[in-house]
């Protein structure tokens, strides 16, 4: 098993990759990993939900500075997942369907499927490693339109999400800016 596979089992019984985990506050994670990049607004026209990211891993918060998502690019073949103490580790990302789902099934995890009708040759095993939150690993039968199809689908992205935070409390005003643009444009 490769790290990479170990860590993507971890995050699918824990919801935790390294840290990276839903409802992770973003001031603490600056100081476990070291400042984030600003990746730009989430809506044009609204300062949060804000992206930033730590390397390759693309992390979404709220208002409140709580994680409400991350994605993972894995089509690349290798990404920079953030270590403690700042500083990133590469990974190769190639990992099988079956390696996926021996690992999965190993650590006794159990997802549904999700296709898409308008997405041919694109699957999601969808994960709930804890109440309202999921983890998808999206898997492709092909790495290019001109290819054939794989034997043995590819990872192309993970991604965790969470269903419980509908209403973003307002950020207390009598704190000070906490440096991460609180102040709403």
């Amino acid at each position: 098993m490769t790290d990479f596979l170990t860590r993507l089992t971890e995050l699918a019984t824990t919801a935790d990759l390294g840290g990276l985990r839903y409802d992770a506050s973003l001031p603490r994670l600056a100081t476990r990993f070291g400042d984030p990049y600003d990746s730009g607004r989430v809506h044009r026209d609204d300062r949060w939900p804000h992206a930033f990211g730590w390397g390759d891993a693309w992390t979404v918060f709220c208002r409140c500075r709580r994680l409400r998502s991350f994605s993972l690019p894995t089509w690349h073949g290798e990404l920079e997942l953030p270590v403690d103490g700042g500083g990133l580790r590469t990974y190769d990302t190639r990992v099988t369907e079956s390696a996926l789902i021996a690992e999965l099934t190993a650590a006794g995890c159990s997802w549904e499927t999700v296709t898409y009708e308008n997405i041919p040759g694109q699957r999601t095993l969808e994960v709930a490693p804890a109440e309202e939150v999921r983890v998808g690993f999206v898997l492709v039968d092909r790495l290019d339109h001109d290819q054939p199809p794989l034997t043995d689908w590819l990872l192309h992205k993970v991604s965790l999400w969470g269903y419980d935070h509908p209403d973003c409390p307002e950020r207390d005003r009598a704190l000070p800016d906490d440096g991460w643009d609180a102040a709403e444009r």
